[in-house]
């Protein structure tokens, strides 16, 4: 109809800027859940016996804080960095006019990675401890989280659409830009604290072995399945 609206218009990229500022803000910060020592201490469970609280009485009294906030921010993961998500904003990339803004997927992936691994863009002032680690208990989980979300992005089946190769091409290259930077940390492990060089070891090793899979892989794909 003249004068009509078209019928798929992608969202204006300012707000989907917004949109991703806000998750980043309000699911990956460990302030903005608010949680303190003194807060914890009263999230528990009420344990009645009548037939609505039955089932609490064998429940842990102390409220699963690690494992509540990696749901949370697992489910934002998923959200931002899911196959179908990542396709969608390689499809509007060609949509758009060149000559007009749009968020593209080197964006997104950048500036999720950026967040969650801001730690590794700055150094200890002084030495880190077990009680006060470079890189918190929540903020850890995350980044275990976004590294298994990049790896996945880079398996074979990880999708079967024509922006496959596209996303798995940029989740290797964060991927290795994160490895890096996980070594140039660790030259630093004299005054890091033992959950932190833990934690950056752990990713270090999976991301070799990631790259190691994916080198075996295009061998063989190469080779027509890997025979002699």
């Amino acid at each position: 109809d003249p004068g009509s609206r078209d019928p798929v218009t992608p969202v204006s990229v300012e707000q989907q800027r917004r949109a991703l500022k806000f998750i980043i803000d309000n699911m990956f910060k460990d302030e903005a859940f608010g949680l303190t020592p003194a807060l914890l201490s009263k999230m528990t469970v009420d344990k009645w016996w009548d037939g609505g609280g039955i089932d609490d009485i064998y429940e842990d009294p102390t409220w699963p804080v690690h494992d509540r906030i990696m749901g949370i921010q697992s489910s934002s993961l998923t959200m931002l960095m899911n196959p179908t998500t990542l396709r969608r904003v390689y499809d509007n990339e060609f949509r758009t006019p060149n000559d007009q803004d749009m968020i593209t997927l080197p964006e997104l992936l950048d500036t999720i990675s950026a967040a969650i691994w801001s730690e590794l863009d700055k150094k200890p002032a002084e030495p880190t401890t077990a009680r006060k680690p470079w890189i918190s208990s929540l903020r850890r989980n995350l980044q275990r989280e976004h590294l298994e979300r990049l790896i996945e992005l880079t398996l074979p089946d990880a999708g079967f659409t024509a922006a496959y190769k596209p996303i798995s091409n940029l989740a290797l290259m964060k991927i290795r830009d994160i490895r890096q930077k996980i070594a140039q940390t660790l030259e630093q492990k004299a005054i890091l604290d033992p959950y932190s060089v833990g934690h950056l070891s752990e990713a270090q090793v999976r991301i070799d072995k990631a790259l190691d899979a994916q080198y075996i892989y295009n061998t063989n794909d190469m080779r027509g399945g890997g025979g002699p």
